[in-house]
């Protein structure tokens, strides 16, 4: 069955449905709910001058994080 894995990750990323990956931040002086960053503002739309970019992956599953970022992020993962 381990194969199976690779066959699935092997279609998915054919069709276009490979994790999309996106840096994580903090709003600058604001909550401490880690967002998602996408080009110049985050999933949920605070600009890129608000927020301060860390050097790890947005994760949507762990706890503290922005529920719409959490919802765009997944989404955007399943999309071709």
């Amino acid at each position: 069955m381990p194969q199976l894995g690779h066959r699935f990750r092997s279609f998915r990323f054919a069709f276009g449905l490979a994790p999309t990956s996106f840096a994580a931040c903090l709003e600058t002086g604001g909550s401490v709910l880690e967002h998602a960053l996408a080009n110049e503002a985050t999933l949920c739309g605070i600009p890129r001058r608000q927020v301060t970019v860390y050097r790890h992956l947005f994760v949507a599953k762990r706890s503290g994080r922005c529920s719409d970022c959490r919802v765009r992020a997944v989404d955007a993962s399943s999309r071709p």
